[in-house]
């Protein structure tokens, strides 16, 4: 997908203090009973449980501080942010609204059409992007937003094009110079349910909680807002496990845990700040210590500051096998190249790898790949 921004917002996971076991019950707000089949899980990881028949659930090796996700089709899902141990939880679940699929009960053709578009955006346009799929989509409800556009008509064969379209909103002015239609500007979704995408290449069944997409049309940016669980194949081969060190090298988990380890160079990726010159044409590139605008946060957390309104271009200098080269080797490899533009003074960076909201937007090799390209923040490379 060229050119796409990305702007990934993940309540994730902070790994930093160990704790031990989570467990508890799911019951229904109203009745009281037990509720089973709830996935109980922490966001962005693979750690997770199913309620049994008895709405319990049970987390071994648990480390806080963590967002605890309780995740039913039936019912709203709850999101609990843990920072020290609760003791046994008792969860009270409200019954989901059911709303219906907006664009399905209009056209089906043009739902499947957005459906496939929507697809493409999310989990990318490569093959892993296409061989993801989608197990229930009847969960999703998609929205545009759209602004008047008016074409001049400048001559005969430009009027039978537009005749031809045969579009329900085009309006003609009354000279017939000018063609007036409603042009998409975005296109929105979000899931009345837990939404299970299949990754064969990676060998996980991605669960999402989608609160919030939004690809819009003329930036070319991507906005996505959710909750996420990684169940791991029962049965995993050893070209998903390549495939993951494969996803993770080069990505902006390996990028940000370099960062906090202090080791970008020995990761092989060097960060120069962009910038214009006196012209306001021409660019300025130099290096910049990343390292120096790190600062802790809170509960184990870490944030980038003072970097507000700035341009970073990202370089990751690897071998044919996508690994880091040492500096010495940098001067006849070409890098694959990433841009990162900081929106915010204050950048959040938690300690499995994942930035923690949309205060930066990534470019480039980094910006471009999919949910099908995404790794859960307990992963460990090599393992």
């Amino acid at each position: 997908m060229p050119s796409l921004l990305l702007l990934l917002l993940l309540f994730t996971t902070a790994f930093t203090q160990a704790q031990g076991t989570l467990s508890g019950t799911v019951t229904d707000a109203q009745t009281g009973e037990p509720l089973g089949f709830a996935t109980v899980y922490l966001d962005g990881t693979s750690k997770g449980d199913v309620t049994d028949e008895a709405g319990r659930f049970t987390l071994a090796n648990v480390v806080l501080p963590a967002n605890l996700v309780i995740s039913h089709l039936s019912y709203t899902n709850q999101v609990l942010a843990l920072t020290a141990d609760p003791g046994p939880l008792s969860i009270r679940m409200e019954a989901r609204e059911r709303v219906l699929a907006g664009v399905e009960v209009t056209d089906r053709n043009l739902r499947q059409k957005t459906l496939a578009e929507f697809k493409t955006l999310l989990l990318g346009a490569d093959e892993w992007g296409e061989q993801s799929t989608f197990q229930n989509d009847n969960v999703l409800r998609f929205d545009r937003d759209y602004r008047p556009q008016t074409i001049q008509v400048h001559n005969e064969r430009m009027r039978q094009l537009l005749l031809s379209a045969e579009r329900s909103d085009g309006r003609w002015s009354a000279d017939g110079s000018t063609y007036t239609f409603e042009e998409a500007t975005n296109l929105q979704a979000v899931s009345n349910g837990p939404l299970t995408i299949r990754l064969p290449h990676l060998g996980y069944t991605l669960q999402m909680d989608l609160n919030h997409f939004e690809a819009d049309y003329r930036s070319g940016s991507r906005t996505l807002l959710g909750t996420f669980f990684f169940a791991p194949s029962a049965k995993q081969n050893a070209q998903q496990r390549k495939n993951r060190e494969r996803a993770y090298l080069g990505s902006a988990m390996h990028f940000a845990r370099a960062l906090l380890a202090g080791t970008l160079t020995e990761n092989g990726f060097r960060v120069l700040e962009v910038s214009k010159d006196s012209t306001g044409r021409g660019e300025i590139v130099q290096d910049i210590l990343l390292r120096d605008y790190l600062h802790p946060g809170e509960d184990g957390t870490w944030e980038l500051r003072g970097l507000a309104g700035r341009s970073l271009a990202i370089l990751y200098y690897a071998d044919q096998q996508k690994r880091p080269l040492p500096p010495e080797k940098w001067r006849k490899q070409q890098p694959v190249q990433s841009r990162c533009f900081v929106q915010e003074d204050r950048c959040l960076l938690l300690a499995g790898g994942a930035f923690g909201d949309a205060s930066l937007t990534f470019s480039g090799d980094m910006g471009s790949r999919g949910l099908a390209w995404l790794l859960p923040v307990d992963y460990v490379f090599g393992e």
